[in-house]
């Protein structure tokens, strides 16, 4: 690569680097013809690293019991139902309130 160097407004200078086509061009074309098989390669070893990596994680889940997935299931049920019953409540008294309140201005 050859440096070229140029003036710019300000009064700095400013270092371009030029490429000489000729032999950088067969250089590159070899280099991309070596470079894509590595790839393939790359990828393929890759993809059977992520696999086998995800088979041992598996290996480490510890899966819950029928028993822990049916007293977790029944307490998240019981929880919205306890949950919809306050806010109900809730709304039931707002309810009220609001009808007393209509009730005294009007």
């Amino acid at each position: 690569m050859a440096k070229e160097t140029v003036k710019v407004d300000n009064g700095l200078e400013e270092i371009k680097l030029v490429k000489n086509d000729k032999l950088n061009s067969k250089k590159e074309k070899r280099k991309e013809k070596e470079q894509k098989p590595k790839d393939k390669k790359k990828k393929t070893k890759e993809k059977e690293g992520f696999f086998e990596g995800v088979k041992n994680e598996m290996k480490l889940v510890t899966w819950p019991t029928k028993k822990n997935v049916f007293k977790y299931s029944f307490a998240a049920v019981l929880m919205v139902v306890f949950m919809a019953a306050f806010f109900l409540g809730i709304s039931a008294l707002f309810d009220l309130l609001y009808a007393l309140v209509q009730g005294w201005i009007g």
